[in-house]
């Protein structure tokens, strides 16, 4: 591929899980660069980065994965293609990478991918299906990330925002499976008590976009 393709990955404490992701992305010969943002983690996530090629971006402050990747669309700048990769995957190959970017390539019409895992884990295979809008491995038209409106308010809308905005915007958006991919639970990340807690919160800032996200649609808004 002729184009040039970046990598996003918002990172928040992942020290113990970004490596077996960056394996995957930095040997993926479509990949122009690889980009880590590390929003504000207290634990060795930007040292672990540090060990592949990538082009680290350190947050001082944890300010959300909506901040992390408009750092890391600030950071780069243009690119043809995007791709949106959690740090938290288990089981990424580089297919689910091409699943993800070849509809953009062969489509010129298309302005996002979603991923949908099917056959990683039940309960995250069930998330995807009916909650989709929340979905975090995403491939972008350049031309879409262009137009997308300041992300720094999102935190964890950020998902919700992109998907609502291309909705209102009448972008092209496709739905691709991701078989046999999966991500740490935060239950299996943080202990039950405190997991829930996270994914509590992480509810709250979903909600809140899935109300308000009319409101930061304004081209270049910083809330």
């Amino acid at each position: 591929m002729n184009k040039e393709l970046v990598i996003l990955v918002p990172a928040y404490n992942e020290g113990p899980r970004i490596a077996e992701v960056l394996e995957v992305l930095c040997a993926y010969s479509d990949a122009s660069k690889v980009v880590v943002i590390d929003d504000g983690s207290t634990d060795d996530t930007a040292f672990v980065a540090r060990q592949y090629p990538v082009e680290l971006v350190s947050l001082q402050t944890n300010r959300g994965k909506g901040a992390a990747l408009q750092a890391g669309i600030e950071h780069v700048g243009q690119a043809d293609y995007w791709l949106f990769i959690d740090a938290d995957l288990i089981n990424l190959k580089p297919g689910h990478l091409d699943v993800l970017l070849e509809p953009l390539v062969n489509d010129a019409g298309l302005a996002m991918t979603v991923g949908i895992f099917l056959g990683g884990r039940t309960i995250t295979d069930l998330a995807h299906r009916y909650f989709g809008i929340l979905n975090g491995q995403r491939g972008l038209a350049g031309s879409f990330v262009s137009d997308l409106p300041d992300l720094n308010w999102c935190r964890f809308g950020v998902e919700v925002f992109m998907s609502k905005y291309a909705s209102d915007q009448n972008y092209k958006v496709a739905f691709p499976q991701l078989k046999e991919l999966t991500h740490h639970t935060k239950e299996a990340k943080y202990g039950f008590a405190r997991g829930f807690i996270y994914r509590l919160l992480m509810f709250k800032e979903c909600l809140y976009a899935l109300l308000n996200w009319r409101k930061y649609c304004e081209p270049g808004r910083d809330a």
